[in-house]
């Protein structure tokens, strides 16, 4: 219950004058804050409970690598520049439709806007979700619209079409190649919630998919997209079909993908799909992290659990796991984790289905308080990055943490709280750029009014 407890940590440290306890972790020296001057609330909107939001502030790496910014200001999507996290430059580009995605940037300086508009009526062919690309002065070149067909199956009928864009999950995008991927959760004409996945070729903004690739996750309350060798892999946080965190991967060049695998299951009581208990169902004792694509070839895959497939999960506190794995392999069998860890137990939408998970390494295990917001970024050098913030058992807020873990899985930096004042960019992925991590975020949380802080950590 994620976003239930930042904001009564908030209201709670408004009226109350109390020190938080001192956490026995490692203490760093600290992530320095930019002030960038610009008021903005930075938020994921539409969060709730275990599903994500889409953050009122994306953040995403620049044609140079550094970090780059942008939001919604009235009918325009402002873009701000930075280099070494201090303001450089500011655009303005034109916004099509009403409801902000996310924003990326290619190699060539070109900008990728991922927005959305709600339909109203129920003519399932309207086009729903846009990508428009600008060029590097922020002038618009192209927009290109979808449906929300563009990875279902054909036997899915129109009902299963996109009606509400990024609701009930995130939206989230990247650049690769002659590529833009992006992966959103949605509301469909059915009345229900999942994933959809969307790739265009940015040259001639068509929509593009290899033969035979599909993608389709319901519910999903958590949606993740990365460059990946010569494409893109992609996580979904799901609750029934599948109920696990899922990987996929697709290569629109070379007309090749990886199908859906479950790779971290959940408990959920016995009966419940039968009974069509939704309240239950939705509940997966999860939250999606980041995923990140390291440079031998191997994904790291981090997020927060409950650690047992049990009933046990109801009553556990999450912790944070990394997963790292090679994507080439059979991802039900052990050999294909790097990491080591197996978890086993019942899960599936019903409650009935023996489960093992490999490679699971808890890099967490606090008796007390709770863990929000995992996230990950990779250094480039084969080492994962992994940030979150901590609650104690009254919810006051205790800061945000750090851990490192390199490519063979093993922790080279222990957990360190990094800053005391600092809130993690929700359901966003920090950028990693000259030896720094970087993200956007409030300084004292999440009420309005707030100036963007550019926050800068070297581990």
């Amino acid at each position: 219950m994620k976003s239930f407890r930042r904001f009564l940590a908030i209201g709670l440290a408004a009226g109350i004058a109390a020190a938080a306890a001192v956490p026995m972790d490692a203490e760093a020296a600290g992530a320095k804050s930019i002030d960038t001057g610009i008021t903005q609330e930075v938020y994921a909107a539409g969060q709730y409970e275990n599903w994500d939001g889409v953050s009122t502030v994306a953040q995403f790496a620049d044609k140079d690598g550094q970090l780059a910014f942008a939001f919604k200001k009235g009918s325009k999507i402002k873009v701000v520049k930075t280099k070494s996290g201090k303001v450089k430059k500011k655009l303005n580009l034109k916004m099509k439709g009403d409801i902000f995605g996310t924003v990326v940037c290619d190699s060539d300086g070109y900008f990728y806007a991922v927005t959305g508009k709600t339909n109203t009526g129920d003519d399932t062919s309207k086009e729903t979700v846009f990508i428009t690309k600008y060029d590097a002065k922020g002038t618009l070149i192209k927009t290109v619209g979808d449906d929300g067909r563009s990875s279902l199956a054909d036997y899915y009928d129109d009902s299963f079409n996109t009606k509400e864009p990024f609701a009930a999950g995130t939206c989230d995008a990247a650049v690769n190649g002659d590529y833009v991927a992006v992966n959103y959760g949605r509301h469909m004409y059915s009345g229900h919630q999942s994933n959809s996945v969307w790739i265009i070729d940015k040259n001639t903004m068509q929509t593009v998919r290899p033969d035979g690739f599909t993608n389709y996750e319901s519910h999903s309350f958590g949606q993740r997209v990365v460059s990946y060798a010569g494409g893109f892999a992609f996580m979904s946080e799901g609750d029934c079909y599948d109920r696990a965190f899922t990987f996929s991967a697709a290569d629109p060049a070379g007309n090749t993908y990886i199908d859906e695998s479950p790779i971290f299951d959940f408990w959920v009581e016995k009966g419940t799909f039968d009974k069509y208990d939704m309240y239950i169902l939705n509940d997966n004792f999860a939250h999606i992290g980041n995923i990140s694509a390291l440079n031998d070839g191997n994904i790291s895959f981090v997020a927060a659990s409950a650690k047992s497939m049990s009933e046990k999960a109801k009553s556990q506190r999450e912790q944070i796991f990394i997963q790292i794995f090679d994507p080439t392999k059979s991802l039900s069998d052990k050999s294909a984790y790097i990491t080591s860890g197996d978890r086993s137990g019942i899960a599936g939408k019903n409650g009935d289905e023996k489960k093992t998970n490999y490679g699971v390494k808890w890099l967490t295990k606090y008796s007390k308080g709770s863990v929000s917001d995992p996230q990950a970024v990779t250094d480039g050098k084969g080492n994962t990055i992994v940030l979150y913030e901590r609650y104690d058992d009254s919810y006051n807020y205790l800061g945000v943490y750090a851990i490192k873990v390199n490519a063979k899985g093993s922790v080279v930096k222990k957990a360190t709280r990094v800053s005391k004042s600092a809130h993690l960019n929700s359901c966003e992925t920090p950028i990693y750029s000259g030896g720094y991590v970087y993200w956007c975020g409030n300084k004292d949380g999440y009420s309005a009014a707030k100036k963007i802080i550019v926050y800068k950590l070297k581990l």
